[in-house]
């Protein structure tokens, strides 16, 4: 599984990930309304939830049942774990495996992002991450040999579903899926709808730079800062957020210097290399998932090629840091931005 994003530091009013791209603040607190807050370390990343409630006591149970949501589902999905559905894939001894629908569902939006993106995401790079390693002394890439060993088994055009007997089929043995781009952004939607189940007044929660909100009891926003892609700890821009999620990645997140390169954990499916276009890509979108997939999408289309097949989803306002570190923005993107 991806994993993208760690070490916040917080304060009183103030979540700033530092790695990850994303902090938020409180505009306002009423008086009738408590604030119950929890951190907790879940899908390799800090989760951080905070909920506006009518008592501490209902505010405090909410959280409670949003993180168990939370875990369940890295359970599931977290390829890692034997008795994961995503590992049971991966190490199929036949073409067919059985999957439960919930995992089906989501590759198999997973997969009608990839067709609409042309594969610039696409959850079969998972056989390519384990080439990477961003943890060690004198860490180096993989050689293009290594590679070239793998490229041939990435692509999710491989995949087919039978969704009327929950069933994911490959005829290439060794092709690999990796839900880590899109679990995590799921999961904090799963997590929002037992917090809306609960009827909290408001909430908002931070997953590593995964980050979705519920509206405010008192109609103001909620502020999430985008982290600079380049100066560590500098703001680069404020958006105002009242119902929505907003996901930041970048080539700062998990990375390593070799001869002078840039080594980073977002890969290109069809080079298996670390894409080169951006320092950084901001989704503003409905759910967390989609702007989790669409990030690592558009990071590697690059401002071109991304700003062309971004028209495919209206509801979605993207932001581009290119590699020179020029911005380009949707055209609807500044509504987010009150202080720009």
């Amino acid at each position: 599984m991806k994993l993208k994003k760690q070490n916040i530091v917080f304060t009183t009013i103030l979540l700033a990930s530092l790695l990850l791209g994303l902090i938020f603040t409180n505009c306002s607190k009423q008086d009738e309304f408590v604030e119950a807050k929890e951190t907790r370390l879940l899908m390799g990343t800090v989760v951080e939830i905070t909920v506006l409630d009518t008592s501490e006591v209902a505010a405090k149970a909410a959280i409670t049942d949003a993180f168990n949501e939370i875990s369940r589902i890295s359970t599931v999905f977290y390829e890692g774990n034997p008795n994961s559905p995503v590992y049971a894939f991966n190490h199929r001894t036949r073409n067919e495996v059985v999957i439960p629908s919930e995992v089906l569902g989501l590759v198999e939006r997973s997969m009608d992002i990839s067709k609409k993106l042309d594969g610039a995401f696409d959850i079969t790079v998972g056989g390519l991450l384990p080439l990477y390693k961003f943890k060690g002394d004198s860490l180096t890439p993989p050689s293009m040999k290594d590679i070239q060993a793998v490229l041939p088994f990435v692509g999710f055009r491989y995949l087919s579903i039978n969704s009327a007997e929950n069933i994911l089929s490959c005829k290439n043995r060794k092709t690999q899926i990796g839900t880590g781009a899109v679990a995590k952004g799921y999961a904090v939607d799963r997590a929002i709808e037992v917090l809306q189940l609960r009827n909290v007044k408001g909430a908002i929660i931070n997953a590593g730079g995964d980050l979705r909100t519920l509206p405010r009891p008192d109609g103001k926003y909620w502020r999430v800062g985008i982290q600079h892609p380049r100066n560590r700890g500098e703001i680069l821009n404020v958006l105002v957020i009242g119902n929505g999620a907003v996901t930041t990645s970048g080539d700062y997140e998990k990375y390593f210097f070799y001869q002078g390169k840039r080594i980073h954990h977002i890969l290109n499916p069809k080079t298996g290399l670390p894409a080169d276009s951006c320092q950084s890509v901001t989704i503003i979108a409905p759910t967390t998932e989609l702007a989790d997939a669409l990030v690592t999408g558009m990071f590697v289309l690059g401002v071109t090629k991304g700003m062309e097949l971004i028209q495919q989803f209206p509801e979605i306002e993207a932001m581009w840091i290119r590699a020179d570190g020029k911005r380009f923005e949707t055209a609807g993107f500044n509504k987010y931005c009150p202080t720009k």
